[in-house]
């Protein structure tokens, strides 16, 4: 099948399930989502950088009763232990959705979706 034959639309989505699901397995034995490791990965930025996430706020707050953020979003020595260990879960799944690509194909595929979010934002 020649990948042009589809919309990017279907493969924006398509690739966005992938990703959802495939990181979630990674951490299921920790019993998390790919949301948890936004929040947990995003929570030095604060609340507000989680914002554009859906379910977001239920992710943080299942961190907050684990003990591995604060309600203010600050790590704890037990979130600093966890994010080290999931985040080289989370590397070793990157270098799977990337394997094959350049570094400048990567790039450029990053440049083009920013490019079209950037045109659409600007016709609102």
């Amino acid at each position: 099948m020649d990948p042009l034959d589809k919309p990017i639309g279907f493969w924006l989505k398509h690739l966005h399930n992938l990703l959802e699901d495939g990181l979630t397995r990674a951490l299921a034995d920790h019993g998390l989502t790919r949301r948890h490791w936004q929040a947990l990965n995003t929570s030095r930025h604060g609340a507000e950088a989680l914002e554009v996430f859906d379910g977001a706020a239920e992710a943080r707050a299942d961190l907050v009763a684990r003990g591995w953020i604060t309600a203010d979003g600050t790590l704890t020595d037990d979130g600093r232990a966890a994010r080290t260990e999931i985040a080289e879960r989370v590397r070793r799944f990157r270098e799977l959705s990337v394997a094959g690509l350049t570094e400048d194909q990567y790039a450029d595929a990053v440049r083009v979706l920013a490019t079209m979010a950037a045109n659409l934002e600007g016709a609102r």
